[in-house]
């Protein structure tokens, strides 16, 4: 088959069954949607499909031949179009219409717009994307969780893909309510802390570790230590997660570090 180039007044076919070669042009081809009789063999081909320009030169006398066979009914020819009988039924020749070159080179299939077939690309895109992305908010869900935009996200996969609420965490979203530090009032040389705080994040999450910073009167820092949930909750609360919106009270008992100990500060990590 000969590869298909940009169609001239004269071009070139060739019969499918013993490859011999003809010339035929656009008013041939105009005949029987591209179908001819080759006059080697007798067999009926198609000219489109071995279609392709012709830029050799010409037979002597071949270019008046063909004006004449323009302008008289078309007849016997090398490469002619085939007969009435050669089509499927009677309603090919009431169909039939001619041909542009654009259908000669390409055929005269002509794809709809509105096909299924883009239409299920399509779909098809979107539900991969939509896979992709729920793929990243499932295996980071415990990095986006701590940002406020990507939080309801998660907590929606959540609901249908397993999580552990032991591993959320939003520090930025637990509010201290209260906080006391005042002299022991039992043991010597001791402080008493307590206090309250609260998870403001519209998910459960875990009980943070606490921080509590003794500063002198002008600012620098005396004194500090980080608390885990055991130590600050009372056996009975101790339960790893804290609610949205329900308080958690703590207390803790530490040595005092002097006069010297004037602010105080708490923070949850």
């Amino acid at each position: 088959m000969f590869k298909s180039t940009h169609l001239g007044e004269v071009m070139e076919t060739c019969c499918s069954h013993c490859h011999s070669r003809f010339y035929i042009n656009e008013s041939q081809l105009k005949q029987a949607y591209g179908k001819v009789s080759c006059s080697e063999c007798g067999s009926v081909f198609n000219a489109l499909s071995a279609l392709k320009s012709f830029d050799g030169k010409l037979p002597p006398g071949y270019l008046e031949k063909l004006q004449q066979q323009q302008a008289e009914p078309a007849s016997d020819q090398e490469a002619g179009p085939v007969a009435e009988g050669d089509f499927d039924s009677e309603t090919d020749f009431e169909d039939r219409r001619d041909l542009s070159l654009h259908e000669a080179m390409y055929g005269s299939e002509r794809r709809s717009f509105f096909s299924p077939a883009p239409l299920l690309w399509f779909i098809g895109i979107l539900l991969l994307i939509a896979l992709g992305i729920a793929q990243t908010i499932y295996y980071q869900r415990y990095q986006l969780i701590e940002i406020s935009r990507y939080q309801q996200q998660v907590i929606n996969l959540c609901q249908v893909l397993p999580c552990s609420e032991t591993e959320f965490a939003s520090t930025e979203q637990i509010k201290l309510l209260e906080r006391n530090v005042f002299t022991h009032p039992v043991s010597e040389n001791a402080l008493m802390v307590t206090g309250a705080f609260v998870n403001q994040a519209p998910f459960t999450q875990k009980l943070p570790d606490l921080l509590i910073s003794l500063f002198d009167i002008q600012g620098y820092l005396i004194a500090n230590r980080l608390f885990k949930p055991a130590e600050y909750l009372r056996d009975d609360q101790i339960r790893g997660v804290m609610k949205p919106e329900k308080p958690v009270q703590f207390r803790l008992e530490i040595v005092d570090p002097g006069t010297d100990a004037l602010t105080y500060e708490f923070e949850f990590f």
